[in-house]
């Protein structure tokens, strides 16, 4: 509360600490003034500039005609005051302080007093009271007390920045209270930021901050997958949508490493990797730190931008009980249109004859394609026509339940929570489950020591397809099943197509990975009376987590059909052929335990002197680290009973492992800000960090960062002279923060460990050892040097704010590889180096609005963009791209895509002697990938070994085909309506500048042994009669030519999705307070409802490496109800 109270002090300007004697100093200080016929603004403006006071005034009150000619030598504040003044209405009061109101003279007995506090109850300084209608007004002092005169029933106007302007009459007996409420623009938020908070208007750094109200809004596990589109300048790429694993990559401002781009996860203050552990309901914000001058204090941890998860806490009152909880179902966003049993046939001829113009050896009689259907029907087990998309629940359902209890008075505060999610997936082994918890406690143990203790918890259950697979390998499998296979026989047993069966892999083994952790803080800090503003703050954290997995793998069976018995025979085989499944039994167990300890020591100062704001803050951290994990497996089980004791007794079928981790790292953080008049800010911070991943005496390093504001609406030539701009601050950041390169102990020699090395004595074989890789002694972190320029705006009080930020940053001592080979006789591979160079840079811009109308509808819409590109200064690459400006990745972005550049699909008319090739004898004298036909893929001959083109396409024909598969742009924006009970909210999230290469399965016909193919190529496929189509000819199987990485199957991902729609009805209060209940809200809520792109087939958001095998994504739909007790 006290530390409410002092923000809100510096905010206002009035507090000043002063002593009355001190009072008495500035008021006998005398001060020299010659003025000509100036405005009374311009003489109190030049009294305050040359003295030490500082004048409070309304400049209604002000009269705008008279001028005043004053020239006084050696005068006293007051004298001049009284000379200025003479012959009008105003005067003036000295506060216990060097503040001066000037008041009017206003003579009446009627007076009106109160007293102006926020929605805490904390008193407002400095609040402007104005009679309506009139110039008569006066501020609040230091206890938010007022008195002015005014008759009976005057209407008072109150006003404050970051507040709303409110209006009450003065018909009221005895002394009126009232209640500001802060505005839409938010000048008086309190953003949480490195080892402390801010107000939002005193921070001369990029953060930026969502409630987690918003990010709970959509249906999903955790908030990783809801605050791309919700803050500027955060980007995210799902890694499918398998429950239980479906974590995205984060990036803060793009991707401006080589190495470790994830940024880091900060829960309550301490640091902690666990995002995907905590409730969304039980976050009460989430903060992205951005800029040198906010992640400085993370040192070796915070280059790539820091997420601040702060959890909910208890409030004072009386004690709440709310109950949270939905359900619902989840469908794939996109899933492949497999081509059917006839299409299939067709296609598969078509490819022959494309390639055997007069053959007649057709895969497929044409007979046998038109009659199918009927054959089918007559004997399904001969004639069989499958789909594996019947082995998918293309509606899974998913639930979520939270109950949370909250109050306290104002000596204890307490929170309590726990929920239940359960998501099932889209295959029958595939299931979720999370229990967790947060208990939390807030004491007044003293009117100076506060006691913090915080408990979070998750228990977490997921279990997958046979342990010797993946989900994504059994999609694969399934898209690639034919469907003129038996999926399933007329008697249950199932087929194959070219020795796999989905079916068997689903009737075969399991995955079970079970996991809990504990997050456990507690905190005692002391404020120090004898020094005021000065305190002390002890935190200690204990994070234990421990999981084990198990593992059961069976063989995959399939059955084969013999169709020359009556009636048919099955004999039961065992699948090897795709993803190296043993042909025996094994179980295998795991179990890990980690221990994380965090230690920190504050020293927090916060003060005010005059028109000085002094705060401070030191920081030692230490944290360590420890792990413990072994595992055990079993093969060859003779019994189906999934049990290592169960498994064989010979050794040579016995496997264990095991190893242990330790850790740690020790911080000196600090922070140092002064405000001057509330207008000038400045702030030092930074952190010196020493960690155990680099040799003795390169383990320390030293990251400082420096920043600056201007709140410019403050000034005099601006402050109330515009009914349009309230509040404009420009802000300045520059520093260094670090990022960990490569693995621990990278400094060291590494030596490998391999069997039956060596036979001594009796020939006893025994262990050897070896070096893989060569040490580097020298190795260190990467070093992130960051510049920001921003610009904080709010209009038409608060009903617009936005936000711009200009930022750069260069990455140097990245990790990388050598580019030069070395003998075999070296003996050990060349150790990674800290020589990358990278730069980026870009934009954000942030925005929102809101309003009410008369009818009480309200209207709200905020939004965002970010553009964020690197560039490669310095990297590693060899000769031949290096010297060959179109294959140069030095000065592009990472990830930039290469190939061949593509012109098209050779049509018949470029077989100009009809033979069916296209060669030089029809004018064509490049050579390409093979024999060249009609419909296949023209390339561009751009470059030969000596810089022209050569007739060959080949490596030096390489081009920048495409984006890399990570967007520049980021944007989001979201929609909201509220009215009699009935809210609505759209939020949209999408992304542009990325490029995807969409050759695949539903691209190449026949990709992998005969497999099938979809109807995006079906459709869309060359033919001769239909030469414009946009996928080259059938071939049986994939043809060299038309597959080479070429910008013919680059593809632009930008999108626009509808990422979370929330419908809602809230019950008027009298029926839920008949019902005993404080609230009761219904809605209806999804994700992922509507996808606008170019790429109508895959999902834009498709993972970066399975693409369209991958698990995919989800779109949710939910029924809701919150309940308040």
């Amino acid at each position: 509360m006290k530390t409410k109270l002092l923000l809100k002090v510096a905010i206002t300007l009035l507090v000043l600490a002063c002593t009355q004697g001190y009072a008495t100093a500035w008021s006998q200080e005398k001060i020299t003034i010659s003025l000509e016929k100036a405005s009374i603004k311009t003489v109190l403006k030049t009294i305050q500039e040359k003295s030490r006071c500082r004048l409070i005034y309304n400049d209604d009150l002000l009269p705008d005609q008279t001028s005043v000619s004053l020239h006084v030598e050696n005068a006293t504040v007051p004298q001049l005051l009284a000379t200025a003044l003479q012959g009008t209405d105003l005067g003036y009061t000295m506060l216990n302080n060097n503040a001066i109101v000037i008041r009017t003279n206003t003579v009446n007995a009627d007076k009106i007093t109160g007293t102006v506090k926020n929605e805490k109850g904390d008193p407002l300084i400095g609040v402007s009271v104005k009679v309506k209608g009139t110039t008569i007004g006066t501020v609040t002092n230091e206890s938010g007390h007022f008195e002015l005169p005014a008759t009976p029933g005057a209407v008072l106007i109150f006003s404050y920045v970051g507040y709303e302007q409110q209006e009450v009459s003065g018909n009221h007996n005895g002394p009126l209270t009232i209640t500001l409420k802060e505005s839409a623009s938010g000048l008086n938020e309190v953003v949480v930021v490195g080892y402390g908070t801010q107000k939002k208007t005193s921070s001369t750094a990029a953060v930026a901050a969502v409630q987690g109200k918003e990010l709970a809004k959509s249906p999903v596990a955790n908030i990783s997958n809801s605050l791309a589109g919700n803050i500027s300048g955060v980007s995210m790429r799902p890694n499918g949508g398998q429950p239980g694993k479906d974590n995205p990559d984060i990036h803060i401002r793009g991707i401006a490493t080589t190495g470790n781009n994830s940024p880091l996860i900060v829960v309550d203050g301490i640091i902690r990797n666990n995002i995907n552990e905590v409730a969304p309901t039980s976050i009460a914000s989430v903060t992205v730190l951005k800029d040198a001058a906010a992640v400085a204090p993370y040192g070796l941890g915070g280059a790539n931008g820091v997420i601040l998860i702060t959890t909910k806490r208890g409030q004072t009152g009386v004690p709440t009980l709310s109950l949270n909880s939905y359900y619902g179902w989840q469908t794939p966003t996109y899933y492949p249109k497999m081509l059917n049993a006839q299409d299939y046939m067709r296609l598969r001829n078509e490819a022959y004859l494309n390639e055997n113009p007069n053959g007649t050896q057709q895969p497929f009689a044409q007979d046998l394609i038109n009659n199918y259907a009927d054959l089918h029907a007559k004997d399904p087990d001969k004639y069989p026509i499958s789909n594996t998309k019947d082995l998918v629940h293309m509606q899974a359902p998913v639930q979520n339940y939270n109950l949370q209890l909250s109050g306290g008075s104002k000596v204890m505060r307490y929170f309590a929570s726990m929920g239940y999610l359960q998501q099932n997936g889209m295959f029958d082994p595939v299931k979720y489950k999370r229990y967790d918890y947060n208990v939390n406690m807030e004491i007044n143990a003293t009117a100076t020591t506060n006691v913090t203790l915080s408990l979070i918890g998750a228990v977490q259950n997921t279990n997958s397809v046979d342990a010797a697979t993946t989900p994504g390998q059994l999609f694969r499998s399934a898209y690639k099943l034919i469907p003129i296979t038996n999926l399933y026989y007329s008697n249950g047993l199932w087929g194959e197509f070219a020795g796999n069966s989905p079916v068997g892999i689903l009737n075969a083994g399991y995955s079970h990975r079970d996991a809990n952790s504990l997050l456990t803080t507690i905190a005692v800090e002391q404020q120090l009376p004898f020094i005021k503003g000065l305190s002390i703050k002890g935190t200690f954290s204990y994070d234990p987590n421990e999981f084990t997995i198990k593992g059961w793998h069976t063989p995959f069976y399939f059955y084969a059909q013999n169709t020359a018995t009556t009636p048919y025979t099955y004999t039961k085989q065992i699948s090897t052929s795709e993803g190296n499944a043993a042909a025996y039994t094994w179980l295998n167990q795991e179990y890990a335990k980690n221990q994380y300890f965090t230690y920190q020591g504050y020293l927090n100062y916060h003060n005010t002197f005059g028109k000085h704001d002094f705060s401070g803050l030191l920081v030692a951290e230490a944290r360590r680290n420890d792990s413990t994990g072994f595992s055990a497996r079993r093969n060859n089980f003779a019994i189906n009973t999934d049990e290592l004791s169960m498994g064989s007794s010979n050794k040579n079928d016995f496997d264990n492992n095991g190893s242990s981790v330790s850790g740690s790292q020790l911080g000196f953080v600090y922070r140092v800000g002064y405000i001057y008049d509330h207008k000038y800010l400045f702030e030092a911070s930074g952190r010196y960090d020493g960690h155990y991943f680099f040799a003795p005496g390169k383990r320390w390093g030293y990251f400082p960062a420096f920043s600056a504001g201007w709140i410019i609406s403050e000034e005099n030539f601006l402050r109330d002279r515009s009914s349009i701009l309230n509040y404009l601050k420009l802000r300045g950041s520059w520093g260094k923060s670090g990022n960990l390169a490569g693995a621990a102990f990278q400094y060291l020699n590494g030596y490998n460990l391999y069997g039956n090395a060596y036979a001594f004595g009796n020939g006893t074989m025994v262990q050897g050892s070896r070096i893989t890789t060569e040490a580097n002694p020298n190795i260190t972190w990467e070093i992130s040097t960051k510049t920001d320029v921003g610009l904080d705006a709010s209009f038409w009080k608060g009903r617009l704010t936005l936000e711009l930020d200009y930022f750069h940053e260069k990455r140097t001592g990245m990790l990388l590889p050598p580019a030069v080979t070395v003998p075999v006789e070296y003996g050990l591979g060349l150790s990674d180096e800290n020589q990358g160079i990278m730069e980026n840079r870009g934009i954000e811009i942030s925005a929102g609005t809101q309003h009410r109308f008369a009818n009480g509808l309200q209207l709200n819409l905020n939004g965002n963009f970010s553009y964020a590109k690197n560039k490669m200064i310095q990297v590693f690459e060899t000769a031949a791209t290096f010297n060959n400006p179109n294959r140069k990745r030095t000065g592009r972005p990472m990830g930039t895509q290469f190939g061949y550049h593509s012109l098209g699909l050779f049509s018949t008319s470029d077989d100009k002697n009809n033979d069916g090739i296209i060669d030089s004898q029809d004018g064509y004298n490049v050579t390409q990938f093979g024999v060249l036909h009609p419909g296949d893929i023209r390339y561009a001959d751009i470059s030969g070994p000596d810089g022209k083109p050569d007739g060959k396409i080949d490596a030096y024909d390489e081009v920048v085909t495409g984006n890399p598969v990570y967007p520049f742009i980021t944007y989001g924006f979201t929609a909201g309506a509220s009215w009699k009970g009935f809210d609505l909210s759209l939020f949209f999230q999408g992304a542009a500048l990325a490029g995807l290469n969409i050759r695949g399965f539903q691209t190449v016909p026949f990709n992998n042994n005969n497999s099938n193919s979809s109807y995006e190529y079906l459709n869309d496929h060359w033919t001769p009669t239909t030469q414009d189509a946009r996928y080259p000819r059938a071939n049986q199987s994939p043809y060299a030519n038309n597959t080479q990485n070429s910008d013919f199957w680059m593809m632009k991902t930008g999108y626009l999705r509808l990422k979370t729609a929330v419908l809602g009805y809230t019950l008027p209060a009298r029926i839920a307070n008949a019902a005993k209940m404080q609230s009761v809200r219904c809605y209806v809520s999804g994700q992922n409802l509507l996808t606008f792109s170019k790429l109508k087939f895959m999902d834009p958001e498709v993972g970066y490496t399975d693409l369209e095998t991958a698990y995919p994504n989800q779109k949710v739909f939910v029924f809701g109800l919150n309940i308040t007790f």
